[in-house]
């Protein structure tokens, strides 16, 4: 393993430490709480349900205290309202009032009540338990031996809203269920909060106030079998609980809050926390999974992977809670992942930039000149950072400079020799080759104005082929650039009998200036390869041209193609007297000239890429293109004959007419 990965795998262990250590510490401290709080409201907005039918709450309230008078109402009316249920075959009723003192006033009232209790003989009685140390508030003695007891407390969390109740509570060395436990009649409860799975705000179970029962406007079928809760909840009697639905229907009495209790538990309903050890595992293990998927994806997939973990997260939550009753809290589970992807792309921001600064210096120190160790400088490309405020910018500026000084280097020495001096050789050359023919045409226009009239046409002569010279070479270098550019891949279908054609047609103006007849033989009608046509057009009139200019006057310059099995061969066939045995190795190289044979005795001089007799053009490039899948030109024999020299502007090249034929030829797989 590199020693870099095994450092970005290093800094990925101890950030997952890190954060795993800050994951179990949020939820073991309750930072986020509160967070979980409005999470869990909002689950609990999102899966309200119908309150039961078996549920009905009788109220003090304010009409039953203007029928009845003021509270606390003789105990004769409460035994008159539990006898009245008696009758109608009501189920369970919780009777939510502390009946701790005797009436004295109406002694018999405490003894009546006490009978219907022990009538009813389902009958839950509160206890009032005060704070820790305090002795428990017991109903009187006769109505708590007719009656079950429990405790009505609802805990309140630190963000002052009630979500929780103890489903049973110890004080003063005993233990009582809550009121909804005695009344769904469950055993086996334990000690551990018991979140309530609210039904519905505020007045969502069904009401009727004591009232309505004691006038006996409610019929029998209407009390029948129902679990009956009765209670106060007029302004400044019965206690209101801010509960998570408040903000739908204000603060919540106590009877309701019970009636959800007591639902819940019917129904199964029930919500149970997954806390302590459970918990941690759910969080870690989802923390865990993002820390792996930021090892091995890219900052921008991480991006997405750790928002869709946190959104994941919150829906999962949500989810669970409805589908199975179960509540999760993953406020630390989520913030601690969102923390986590900003501090890993900060150690991978830090550990690119480093790793750039170094790379970078090491390049720029290898284009420094090779001075002796004591007096070379530092690479100025990797300066240290200075100031703080933006350190990441001044990094990324050092880095900048560091590249511009790399790219100097290498414009000025990091081009390969023989590049560069083919570079210099091609630009003096084009430098001499064009500045020759426009020097010329300048004395020749200032000799127009001086000389006679009679001498013009000669001049203007000498002008043309002074331009048409300067545009050829401009059109040779253009082609030169193409082909070695040109990739095979782009080649397009050609036909090299068309190309012969066409090549002829071109070359026999220059021809019939020469006293040079062009020939064709070609018995094909259509020879399909795939090449580029115009390159080879221009590699064949190359060949041509010198042909042309080399060969003998009034001789014949031929153009051939034919087909082998393999192959098509396209030639170029003259009559000059051909080159020196040891100038053929330089023919086609550039800006070189060749020394042409002379049979008699005269030896004339041109260059290799422009005079060639028929063997060395065949040779270099005899042009064939890549067809049927594969080509092949190829030439023999010696041009043979008296060579002539030709007149002004025809004896002289530029050096990169057979050069372009040949690199024509390699670029379409000839030989």
């Amino acid at each position: 393993m590199r020693r870099s990965a095994r450092v970005q795998l290093r800094e990925w262990a101890l950030l997952t430490l890190l954060v795993c250590a800050l994951l179990a510490t949020a939820l073991k401290w309750g930072w986020l709480e509160r967070a979980d709080f409005w999470l869990y409201d909002t689950a609990v907005t999102l899966s309200g349900r119908a309150a039961s039918p078996e549920i009905l709450i009788l109220t003090i309230d304010e009409e039953s205290l203007a029928r009845l008078g003021r509270w606390p109402w003789s105990r004769q009316v409460l035994a008159d309202a539990l006898e009245r249920l008696t009758r109608a075959g009501a189920g369970p009723v919780l009777l939510d009032i502390i009946l701790s003192e005797p009436q004295r006033d109406d002694p018999v009232a405490d003894a009546r009540l006490a009978a219907a209790i022990a009538a009813h003989g389902r009958v839950v009685l509160p206890v009032f338990m005060p704070q820790a140390g305090d002795a428990v508030v017991y109903p009187l003695p006769a109505m708590a031996a007719a009656a079950r007891l429990g405790h009505a407390q609802a805990l309140v969390d630190s963000d002052g809203v009630t979500r929780r109740y103890l489903p049973v509570e110890s004080a003063g060395g005993a233990s009582f269920p809550h009121v909804a436990q005695s009344l769904s009649e469950l055993a086996g409860a334990t000690a551990t909060p018991v979140l309530v799975p609210f039904a519905g705000p505020a007045g969502h179970f069904q009401r009727h106030p004591v009232v309505a029962l004691l006038e006996g406007r409610l019929r029998q079928q209407d009390l029948q079998g129902r679990t009956i809760l009765l209670g106060a909840t007029a302004t400044g009697l019965g206690d209101n609980l801010v509960t998570p639905l408040a903000g739908q229907g204000g603060t919540m009495p106590g009877m309701e809050f019970v009636a959800n209790a007591l639902d819940g538990l019917r129904t199964g309903d029930a919500v149970h926390a997954v806390g302590g050890g459970a918990g941690l595992s759910v969080s870690l293990a989802m923390l865990l999974a993002l820390m792996l998927a930021l090892l091995v994806t890219s900052p921008q997939a991480a991006l997405w992977i750790t928002a869709l973990a946190c959104a994941g997260a919150a829906l999962a939550a949500v989810g669970v809670f409805k589908v199975a009753g179960l509540w999760w809290p993953p406020a630390a589970a989520i913030t601690v992942m969102a923390v986590a992807y900003p501090l890993w792309s900060w150690r991978r921001l830090e550990a690119s930039l480093s790793a750039m600064t170094r790379e970078t210096g090491r390049i720029a120190a290898l284009t420094q000149p090779k001075l002796p160790a004591p007096t070379r400088s530092p690479p100025a490309s990797v300066p240290q950072p200075v100031g703080f405020f933006d350190p990441v910018e001044t990094r990324i500026d050092a880095i900048t400079r560091a590249v511009d000084q790399i790219a100097s280097a290498l414009a000025a020495n990091g081009t390969p020799p023989e590049v560069r001096q083919q570079r210099e050789d091609m630009m003096r050359h084009l430098a001499h080759d064009l500045r020759s023919p426009l020097v010329s045409l300048r004395s020749l226009a200032d000799s127009l104005r001086t000389n006679s009239p009679t001498e013009h046409a000669a001049m203007l002569q000498r002008i043309a082929e002074c331009a048409r010279r300067a545009l050829d070479l401009s059109e040779q270098f253009l082609l030169m650039g193409r082909a070695e550019s040109v990739d095979p891949a782009s080649f397009s279908e050609v036909d090299l009998v068309q190309i012969l054609h066409q090549s002829a047609d071109d070359l026999w103006e220059d021809a019939r200036s020469q006293g040079v007849r062009i020939e064709r033989r070609c018995d094909m009608d259509c020879a399909l390869v795939q090449g580029d046509a115009r390159l080879l057009h221009r590699a064949l009139l190359n060949l041509g041209w010198n042909g042309i200019r080399h060969g003998l006057h009034n001789g014949t310059v031929t153009l051939s193609l034919q087909a082998t099995p393999a192959a098509y061969v396209l030639a170029v066939h003259d009559q000059g007297a051909g080159f020196a045995l040891d100038a053929l190795a330089h023919l086609s190289q550039r800006y070189t000239q060749a020394v042409q044979s002379a049979p008699t005795g005269q030896a004339s001089v041109a260059l290799t890429a422009s005079g060639a007799d028929t063997a060395a053009a065949k040779a270099a490039t005899a042009a064939a293109a890549q067809g049927a899948g594969q080509s092949k030109g190829q030439g023999k024999g010696q041009g043979k004959g008296q060579s002539k020299a030709q007149g002004a502007g025809q004896g002289a090249g530029h050096g990169l007419g057979l050069a372009l034929a040949r690199l024509v030829a390699a670029k379409h797989h000839a030989t």
